[in-house]
């Protein structure tokens, strides 16, 4: 009479793919905002977990040698579905790490929100206009505008009317952790100048993107985005700062370097966010891809 063979080498195995259940999270995605800013990578765990749990409830003790064959298939689909597990939460990780840094949580910055269906569709719409063989023109100098060339046009133009979000305009948000400034306080950017009042007694301050949209989009990777990635970053809180209407307007799609009449300490300070930015955003985009493949 044969004896069944030992379960503790079967019994690691499950416990191994048992793990993926309590990691279906890594660090609560919902501090990075609402869950669904990571639909993708959460839905490849949730049908993870649902073939775990078909692995786990399958008959696991096998007599040797009679059940050989069922017993290294069991195993190897084991090995397969911690590899798999390995892979689809190091997505969920690199999504909501991007998250976190697009949604400038420490700056109390307002949260990250999910697109509407209509705006996801004009974005791939949009995208899917950009040629394949497309190729980013030379970088401006520091002094000169971003322009958005003819391809990206469409784009552009989709992503400009979401961004920043309207109800930052009128509303009093946060951003980079400064509240929306009021009327007759100091305009940072003009010695002995003051914030304006505009015709509906709100302060004359804007949302400004710290890095032009232009540059964003023409960052490496930024177009393999899907689009509720493009969304986002083009949303970045992290890239959002108020400027009074006289310095955004003066600044426009370049750098505070090209402007001139501004204080030279404010002008010193935003180019070194604007580096700062910069890198925050390439890192985040490629962080994105990452969580895509």
């Amino acid at each position: 009479m044969r004896l069944p063979v030992t379960t503790r080498r079967c019994a690691y195995l499950l416990v191994i793919v048992l793990a993926c259940a309590f990691l279906v999270a890594p660090r609560d995605p919902a501090h990075a905002g609402p869950a669904d800013l990571c639909a993708k990578p959460l839905a490849a765990v949730a049908s993870l977990k649902a073939r775990v749990d078909a692995h786990n409830a399958r008959p696991h003790h096998f007599e040797l040698p009679r059940q050989q064959a069922a017993y290294a298939a069991y195993n190897a689909e084991a090995h397969r579905l911690n590899l798999e597990k390995t892979r689809v939460l190091k997505r969920l990780e690199n999504c909501v790490e991007a998250m976190k840094t697009l949604e400038d949580t420490a700056a109390g910055s307002p949260p990250l929100t999910a697109p509407r269906s209509r705006t996801l569709r004009n974005i791939k719409d949009a995208a899917d206009q950009v040629p394949a063989n497309w190729r980013r023109p030379p970088r401006p100098s520091q002094k000169e505008y971003w322009r958005v060339p003819a391809e990206l046009r469409p784009l552009y133009e989709v992503l400009r009317g979401v961004s920043p979000p309207t109800s930052f305009r009128i509303r009093n948000v946060p951003l980079r952790g400064q509240m929306r400034p009021p009327v007759n306080s100091p305009d940072p950017a003009y010695p002995g100048a003051k914030i304006a009042r505009r015709a509906n007694n709100a302060s004359d301050v804007s949302p400004d993107h710290i890095i032009p949209l232009a540059e964003v989009m023409q960052m490496p990777g930024f177009l393999k985005l899907r689009p509720e990635n493009m969304y986002q970053v083009a949303n970045a809180r992290v890239n959002l700062q108020w400027l009074s209407s006289r310095a955004n307007d003066a600044k426009s799609s370049r750098s505070v370097a090209g402007m001139s009449g501004v204080d030279p300490n404010w002008q010193r300070s935003q180019i070194q966010l604007e580096a700062q930015v910069r890198r925050e955003l390439r890192k985040a985009i490629d962080t994105l891809l990452k969580s895509q493949k």
